[in-house]
């Protein structure tokens, strides 16, 4: 980066400050590459970027003389159509076992695309704000025992706000997930989601060399009640608050992420399980 500066005769620089510009455009590009582990961010690809996620998830839920395991196996595709636009569709193959009734299949599609509206840059940090808008629709098994799907299109809104930085990264979330009514009359209670991240970079490496961003996260989820032909269900919907501790990995174009969500609290409607572990890991590559 320097050697292409310094040749510049137009604009003449010295070489310790064509190093400290290029090195500050390589922090800002190592910035760029981390998200929380789950909840979206703020991050949109750059225009033409595309990213391959293979993603594994497995959650768990007990009480209430019910015992649910849920894993879920998902190929994921995001694309950037401008700098501050990106699209993405998501396909999963998932496997549910309740109280010994186990069945899997194809999950719910989704599509779903992200605009940052408000993009700020300094030396080495960059804050962002983008919208999201989101469709699940139903490819499910909806008729299964139990069931991988709701049978239903249903839509998901957000707003993110973050910080990415070369040490510190921040990030605040609000979502509503509105349901529609599925097969056989039920509808899932429309869901609030919000999110608090916090992320830490404990070794500053240089640019491209392996990367390791720790990420602290605190998620609070309220449902409302499911309803069965326009009747509200008692032992359905309440909200839960989880404490995420997550790790992201970064070697090049590839990156690993994991994490678990850990429930601090809950207010349950009725007699319900409660989740005992939600537990997720990715692998992703961009191209």
């Amino acid at each position: 980066m320097s050697i292409v500066i310094t040749r510049r005769t137009t604009y003449p620089c010295s070489p310790t400050l064509a190093w400290s510009i290029g090195l500050m455009l390589g922090l800002t590009q190592i910035a760029q590459a981390h998200e929380p582990i789950f909840t979206p961010g703020a991050h949109v690809h750059s225009k033409g970027g595309h990213e391959l996620t293979l993603q594994y998830g497995r959650d768990r839920s007990s009480g209430a003389g019910e015992a649910e395991t849920k894993q879920e196996f998902s190929l994921e595709y995001e694309y950037g159509i401008t700098a501050n636009w990106t699209i993405k569709a998501e396909a999963p193959l998932v496997d549910r076992k309740v109280n010994g009734n186990q069945s899997s299949g194809l999950g719910d599609l989704t599509l779903g695309t992200k605009y940052r509206f408000i993009r700020k840059d300094l030396p080495g940090q960059q804050f962002s704000t983008a919208l999201l808008l989101q469709a699940k629709l139903p490819a499910g098994g909806d008729s299964k025992n139990p069931r991988l799907g709701s049978g239903s299109t249903d839509i998901v809104v957000g707003l993110f706000h973050g910080l990415e930085s070369r040490r510190w990264y921040y990030n605040v979330a609000a979502r509503y997930r509105r349901n529609a009514q599925g097969s056989g009359g039920l509808r899932k209670g429309d869901k609030v989601l919000l999110d608090l991240v916090g992320g830490v970079r404990p070794v500053l490496t240089k640019y491209k060399e392996p990367d390791t961003v720790l990420f602290l996260e605190l998620n609070w989820e309220d449902a409302q009640h499911d309803s069965l032909n326009g009747v509200n269900l008692a032992n359905t919907g309440g909200s839960e608050l989880f404490i995420s501790p997550g790790v992201f990995w970064t070697v090049g174009v590839y990156a690993i992420t994991a994490g678990v969500q850990i429930p601090l609290a809950e207010r349950l409607n009725g007699s319900q399980p409660s989740s005992d572990y939600r537990f997720k890991l990715t692998a992703k590559y961009e191209f």
